[in-house]
């Protein structure tokens, strides 16, 4: 075979120009944008090799020992290859284990349906109770044969997610119902109600709703009920995170045209029809941003239970490298747990964006 002649690629004269316009205008506009982009590319020329170095090059691999590790200077994974399982699930009695894997599995396609547009409101809704009674079946026990848990021994994944999906996914109807009420002006009672309550719980911190829910809930329940305080932290969140979620609604009401509710009135439209069918489409899709916004905090703050007693993956890490054999690799349980977060928040937003694009 004859030798070809290799050829550079070279960029048309008009690309280079148009590149060379858009780094000017985005980068090097001014003074103050040069030293800013001068900064953020020597922080990444200085960060991102110290990492990549760290995870895969000074690294000891999943398969190697611990020993290695004690003189190695990247990370040391054969820690997460012993710990994951403790990370994940925590004191979840090991040989049942399957069950929370299948429950988290359980609620991450619940959260997966929401990407579904065919889907009808009344077939998400039962979707979301069975997807709901099977999680609790399967990490509760006492169904199916299954030996029976106390919730005192759920740990980790299951628990965030437990605490973080379904609270929001009950708080958001909860929701929309405070950001009408607030809105109307016929019904100035409930009207009243609705902004005392929005306000008096952004008014405190997340906190002390927290202890509130697990203490003070219980003690009004009628006698003889008892709630788990799993569940009652649970009942709390979803309490706080909708009146949060009211505001953001209530920001895409405010921001409607009012000839959109004169036009629903001059088609005969009642109250239900004109809210469902023409003013809160429209409302919630302006106020997408500050939903999702309002969302992905919420979903990250969960991990604020671990105060009231309530072990998450982030109480779960720290049991994991609380084993004297393995205390040095605490750095190597929080990039785990760090990295679920950032792939989960990221997915939540790159919904978000696709919903604002519909």
């Amino acid at each position: 075979m004859g030798n070809t002649d290799k050829q550079d690629v070279v960029l048309p004269p008009e690309i280079k120009f148009v590149l060379f316009r858009w780094i000017r205008k985005n980068l090097f506009n001014n003074i103050f944008d040069s030293i800013v982009t001068l900064s953020v590319v020597s922080f990444l020329l200085w960060i991102v090799p110290t990492v990549f170095s760290w995870v895969f090059i000074d690294a000891v691999g999943f398969g190697g020992d611990e020993a290695l590790c004690r003189s190695a200077t990247g990370a040391c994974w054969p820690f997460m290859r012993e710990k994951a399982r403790l990370i994940l699930f925590g004191t979840y009695p090991y040989a049942e284990q399957w069950r929370a894997a299948l429950a988290s599995l359980i609620v991450i396609g619940l959260v997966g349906t929401l990407m579904f547009k065919r889907l009808t409101v009344r077939l998400m809704i039962l979707l979301w109770v069975v997807g709901g009674a099977l999680f609790v079946g399967l990490m509760l026990g006492h169904v199916m044969g299954l030996s029976a848990v106390q919730t005192v021994q759920w740990n980790g994944l299951p628990v965030f997610l437990l605490l973080s999906v379904f609270s929001l996914a009950a708080a958001f109807p909860l929701g929309v119902v405070l950001a009408l009420a607030r809105h109307q002006n016929q019904h100035l009672l409930i009207r009243s109600l609705a902004t005392g309550y929005i306000e008096l719980i952004r008014g405190v911190p997340l906190l002390t709703v927290l202890f509130m829910g697990l203490f003070i809930l219980p003690m009004i329940m009628p006698p003889g009920f008892y709630i788990e305080p799993l569940f009652a932290v649970l009942v709390a969140l979803l309490l706080f995170h909708a009146a949060y979620i009211a505001e953001d609604i209530r920001g895409g009401l405010q921001i409607l045209p009012s000839g959109q509710f004169e036009a629903a009135d001059s088609l005969g439209l009642n109250y239900r029809h004109k809210v469902v069918l023409v003013i809160l489409p429209q409302a919630i899709k302006k106020a997408l941003p500050a939903i999702f916004n309002t969302l992905i905090g919420a979903y990250k703050d969960t991990s604020l239970v671990v105060i009231v007693g309530i072990h998450d993956m982030l109480s779960t890490a720290k049991m994991a490298y609380s084993d004297p054999g393995w205390q040095r690799y605490g750095l190597e349980a929080y990039f785990f747990v760090g990295i679920w977060y950032f792939v989960s928040c990221w997915c939540l937003s790159a919904y978000g964006r696709r919903l604002e694009r519909v």
